[in-house]
């Protein structure tokens, strides 16, 4: 409690717990002079580096962090946390090692505690369960099980119930080549569950055995049960691949990566928001981000795209579904429903450095039930319509590249080119993909290829408007589909609309100019901002003015080879207008 204020009113709860004496405040005094004699403080003064400071709501003691052994632990703890993240084991045992000669036999064992004190005492002690895992894992993966053995032997003794302990215990046993006392450890935790609380182990602890007795070889390599109570051999580590010559303002990574970052010292989670068109690199960035700042998250990396297939919105409860079973939940022991399956992947997330991705999400009740609680972890959500209705988000709109660099991806993919005729069509190409880094990547990939056409040839395919969005197509990278995802979310109304616009010669309108253009006036405005949602039309970023929207030219082209709207026999329904059904 040192650094903080303490107000009086938790002193007076502490020391009588709800009953105080009428001379309490004058007693608390009494105190306070008392303890200043006892540190030697006079005058207000501190003497190396103590001070007991009186403020208007309470007293504040003030003490070198070096001075206080839980400060020391707790660094000394997160200090073993990092190193083992980072597979520095040794490290991370001598870390250990420092948490364990700070720790007494019990905390605050010659002080009568209060409410107060209790719970702290209680936080401690689970710290130092923690601390115990953790140094019991890094004699694990150090090959020093003999050691483990003699302490983890103590241990399960102390703790008759700890699944975790016992489970260790096995592993470690096995390993040293006493088979016969693993089971013996498994029959009699079993024992003591069933007589103490009427239970059988858990689901990981029986798989652990079952594998003991098939004398199953991965176990010489493997880690016991995780604290959470589940096998979990690693981390989940769900990113997907970085990219290497992914283009993005340095300014603009660096900002988003304070932006995350930002939770190590705040009290909530950390939520960002990547909007933008499809084609634009909203994944590509997230991935980026999350492999930079994977090393401050190394209790987890999830990744999940909450579009099936790319087009019906995958259901909350099928995405947790997936989040608990890489932390080592199994089916058989995962709730069915939402708020029940919520609740337990929170309780995983509470103390945990854990970082997700939730990608292509459509809704804000869609994304709710996936967020963790814990101040620790941090969200990506990329989307195309704008989540507003996250609290705490931080909402950053993507662009298309600039010119130049969009000249630069491509050339990346491609190599450099040889004269300036080159260069000129590689200007052209990038042009003609509307500097979307997707449509860009799809082409170039193409170009990379020996056989494949020359840049001043695919400029030419480019031009030719028919052609045009079947040449930006490779594998999975197709601009115009995500084209087509965006269209069959708007209606017919917001569709004819743009047909409208995308016939005419104009690229860049406000509400009025548009309602001109097409010789209509009623729900202008909402049908653009509709169409703007869906992101198939842009905004001027450099416009001060009255709104003023943009109309990509491969929207125009996709729109203007579509039928007519109401032509088609059938359409998806707006994925903003769907009804998750939880049941």
């Amino acid at each position: 409690m040192h650094d903080r204020i303490v107000p009086v009113s938790d002193i007076i709860d502490e020391l009588w717990l709800g009953e105080p004496p009428t001379t309490a405040m004058a007693t608390i005094q009494t105190y306070v002079y008392q303890l200043r004699k006892l540190l030697g403080i006079t005058d207000g003064r501190s003497v190396d580096g103590v001070a007991l400071l009186t403020r208007p709501s309470g007293y504040m003691l003030r003490v070198p962090t070096e001075s206080v052994d839980v400060a020391c632990f707790e660094q000394c703890f997160e200090a073993a946390q990092k190193a083992f993240a980072e597979h520095q084991y040794e490290r991370a045992f001598s870390a250990l090692g420092s948490t364990e000669a700070l720790w007494g036999a019990s905390v605050l064992a010659d002080v009568d505690k209060g409410q107060f004190l209790d719970a702290y005492a209680a936080r401690l002690e689970e710290t130092w369960t923690q601390a115990t895992e953790l140094r019991i894992d890094a004699y694990l993966r150090l090959g020093r099980h003999l050691d483990a053995i003699r302490e983890l032997k103590s241990l399960t003794v102390r703790h008759p119930l700890h699944e975790g302990f016992h489970c260790s215990l096995m592993v470690a046993l096995h390993r040293a080549g006493r088979r016969h006392e693993a089971l013996d450890t498994y029959r009699r935790l079993r024992r003591t569950l069933a007589n103490e609380l009427g239970i059988e182990p858990s689901f990981s602890v029986r798989q652990l055995h079952q594998r003991l007795l098939a004398g199953d070889p991965a176990l010489d390599g493997a880690s016991p049960a995780g604290r959470f109570g589940s096998t979990a051999p690693v981390p989940p580590a769900q990113l997907p691949p970085d990219i290497a010559d992914l283009v993005a303002p340095e300014s603009l990574v660096a900002e988003l990566e304070q932006a995350l970052t930002a939770s190590c010292d705040s009290q909530t989670t950390a939520l960002l928001s990547l909007t933008g068109m499809g084609g634009v690199g909203k994944t590509t960035l997230a991935v980026r981000l999350a492999h930079q700042l994977r090393h401050l998250f190394p209790d987890g990396q999830f990744f999940t795209s909450l579009k099936s297939g790319g087009a019906r919105p995958v259901i909350p409860v099928d995405a947790l579904e997936g989040f608990l079973l890489a932390i080592g939940i199994p089916p058989a022991e995962t709730p069915t429903s939402l708020e029940a399956r919520s609740q337990l992947f929170r309780s995983w997330c509470a103390d945990r450095r854990v970082l997700l991705i939730l990608d292509d999400a459509v809704s804000e009740e869609q994304v709710r039930p996936l967020l963790p609680g814990g101040p620790r972890c941090a969200v990506i959500v990329t989307n195309r319509k704008p989540l507003y209705g996250l609290s705490g988000a931080r909402h950053v709109e993507l662009n298309p590249l600039s010119s130049e660099d969009g000249l630069e991806l491509l050339l990346r993919i491609t190599g450099r080119p040889r004269d300036q005729e080159e260069l000129q069509a590689a200007n052209t190409i990038v042009k003609l993909c509307d500097n979307l880094p997707m449509a860009i990547r799809a082409v170039g990939v193409k170009l990379a290829n020996p056989t494949g056409f020359s840049l001043k040839k695919t400029a030419a395919r480019l031009a030719d408007k028919r052609k045009r969005l079947g040449e930006l197509k490779s594998g999975d990278l197709d601009i115009q589909e995500k084209i087509r995802e965006s269209y069959q979310a708007i209606g017919d109304l917001e569709r004819e609309l743009l047909r409208s616009l995308s016939e005419q010669s104009a690229t860049a309108f406000t509400v009025q100019e548009a309602a001109a253009l097409i010789g209509a006036k009623s729900q202008v405005e909402a049908q653009l901002r509709t169409i703007y949602e869906a992101r198939l039309l842009l905004t001027d970023p450099v416009c001060s003015g009255e709104l003023r929207y943009i109309l990509p030219e491969l929207v125009r082209v996709f729109v203007t080879t579509q039928e007519a709207p109401g032509a088609a026999t059938t359409t998806c329904p707006p994925t903003d207008h769907l009804v998750f059904d939880y049941a």
